[in-house]
């Protein structure tokens, strides 16, 4: 690692991290899309000292590392490592560095802010990434959870409508404080549900410079949302990305998640876009990939949960 520099982020790292992420993401059979927008918002509102809490590696051409120890969101007790090492810079040593420093920073923030609680660092893995899986396990990690990645080609399919009484409008932002309502009630109870509060959830959501707003569906039934998704832009122009499929408990398995997915997928399809993905739990209680399924998604990665205590 000679040749290498270490220091923290800086602002203007933004894109050379997405590119990282993008690349680390192929090394494990995704797709990757990461933006520079986005690493901005989970920095800006996850990471609390980025001169403590980051680093990264460049060397004389490029960024070829970076790793980030955010604090768990809303009191919570999992810590989710971000970052990774590029590809054709593996095995020197860089990620053994990085992951061991990533530990030993969340030791002490453990100390520092929550003294009394039992963390667990969270490390996500594409299952064809080898050399990462190596290193994590190395390290102690073992299998908390697998994911699915999921693609659908942008093209509307029929599906049986919602319930009765229940309609399907485009986004207005004076649904957010309700929405985000509904998304916490739908979530909570999930795995790996992080209890992040409203401004910190927005700012990565609906207010993201990444969220693409005329491609959103809410579900409404009268007034009330009982159901929404909410899209993403992504580094490939042609593909979007969904992050949240949500429906109100005391509403599922009504139709109304494949209704909502069957508009976005359609909208999408006439605005150019050639295919949406999306990431679901392997395990959903709910019987997500089913619904996702039903509209035209199919399994495309799978990808794996590592944690192990702080």
């Amino acid at each position: 690692m000679n040749d290498t520099h270490t220091r923290a982020y800086r602002a203007d790292d933004a894109a050379a991290v997405a590119d990282l992420l993008n690349a680390v993401a192929k090394a494990g059979g995704g797709h990757g899309g990461h933006l520079a927008a986005e690493v901005e918002d989970f920095l800006a509102h996850e990471v609390r000292e980025l001169a403590t809490d980051s680093r990264v590696i460049t060397d004389r051409e490029r960024l070829v590392a970076a790793a980030f120890v955010p604090v768990p969101a809303g009191g919570g007790t999992r810590v989710e490592l971000h970052g990774g090492v590029a590809p054709d810079r593996r095995g020197a040593g860089i990620g053994r560095d990085l992951l061991a420093w990533q530990l030993d920073r969340a030791a002490k923030l453990r100390a520092e802010v929550a003294p009394d609680a039992q963390w667990e660092a969270q490390v996500v893995v594409g299952v064809s990434d080898a050399s990462a899986i190596r290193l994590v396990e190395r390290f102690g990690f073992t299998v908390a959870r697998y994911f699915l990645a999921m693609t659908a080609p942008a093209v509307a399919r029929p599906v049986a409508p919602p319930a009765d009484g229940v309609r399907i409008t485009t986004y207005d932002h004076g649904y957010e404080r309700e929405l985000y309502a509904v998304h916490v009630a739908a979530f909570r109870d999930m795995w790996g549900y992080r209890d992040r509060a409203f401004d910190s959830w927005a700012a990565q959501t609906v207010r993201s410079e990444t969220f693409v707003p005329e491609l959103c569906r809410v579900a409404l039934a009268g007034d009330t949302i009982v159901g929404y998704v909410l899209p993403y832009g992504t580094a490939e122009p042609e593909r979007l990305y969904i992050g949240q499929v949500g429906t109100a408990s005391s509403w599922r398995r009504r139709g109304i998640a494949s209704a909502l997915l069957a508009e976005v997928l359609g909208a999408a399809g006439r605005a150019g876009y050639r295919e949406a993905a999306l990431d679901t739990d392997a395990d959903n209680p709910t019987g997500a990939a089913r619904s996702y399924a039903n509209v035209g998604f199919v399994v495309d990665q799978h990808i794996v949960a590592y944690t192990k205590p702080v």
